[in-house]
């Protein structure tokens, strides 16, 4: 199996995210057994604890399960299509529901990590992260308010010209492009700040949408948090 060497990360991450990959990329079918830990072990050369811990990190975020005597199985659903939209750009999104897309950059610096996103990067507390704030509009109207968090290794899109596709940057700049992931939705309330961009009055309630996205290798690529006004769209959950 191949390891992406992350000298920054330890050993269990950096074989987490080897199997993740392979499922992620359909070499491990849904409902497919993993190799046992025995074979793992003797693949990768590392300890029994640190393949345990690997396989723990993936039973914690829902992509295979163990059994007891069995061994692991592929629980999630395999091979991000090009036609699942799950998480397609923004500007594709708005293509595809026959609307204009516009985007504005509001602030782009560094950051501090914390809570689910400092445990999604798997970092310390207070580890520099890259924050992209950005407008979205549809129709020329805006739409919500985005804000992207990066690892360091991303800190020269801090400079570049973010008003188009971030997906579009990653892939030319760091060959980096979506794979699978995780969204959360709550009810939110505009804050000061956000009802002054959105064109809402304050305490509006509001759509919080949260994008967990691993990269087509299964690594963390970025965590986004979209503040949306709910009467101008709608979701629809890509089916298969």
């Amino acid at each position: 199996m191949e390891i992406r060497n992350t000298a920054t990360g330890p050993l269990y991450t950096q074989l987490a995210a080897a199997i993740r990959g392979r499922i992620i990329s359909g070499a491990y079918e849904r409902g497919a057994k993993l190799p046992s830990e025995s074979e793992l072990m003797t693949d990768t050369g590392y300890s029994r604890s640190t393949v345990r811990h690997a396989l723990k990190v993936l039973a914690n975020e829902g992509l295979i399960a163990t059994q007891r005597g069995r061994g692991a199985f592929v629980t999630h659903r395999t091979a991000a299509r090009g036609e699942d939209l799950s998480f397609s750009s923004y500007t594709m999104l708005m293509e595809h529901s026959g609307g204009k897309a516009a985007t504005r950059t509001v602030d782009a610096c560094m950051a501090r990590a914390a809570g689910a996103i400092a445990k999604f990067f798997d970092m310390e507390p207070g580890s520099p992260l890259v924050k992209l704030v950005r407008m979205r509009y549809l129709d020329d109207a805006p739409l919500c308010l985005e804000t992207t968090y990066l690892m360091p290794e991303f800190s020269s899109l801090i400079d570049e010209d973010l008003d188009g596709s971030l997906y579009k940057l990653l892939q030319e700049k760091f060959h980096r492009a979506p794979g699978q992931g995780h969204k959360s939705f709550e009810v939110c309330f505009a804050k000061q700040n956000e009802a002054f961009l959105l064109d809402v009055p304050r305490d509006t309630a509001l759509m919080l949408i949260t994008d967990f996205v691993y990269d087509a290798d299964g690594e963390p690529l970025h965590v986004s948090k979209r503040v949306q006004r709910t009467d101008r769209a709608k979701y629809i959950e890509p089916i298969g």
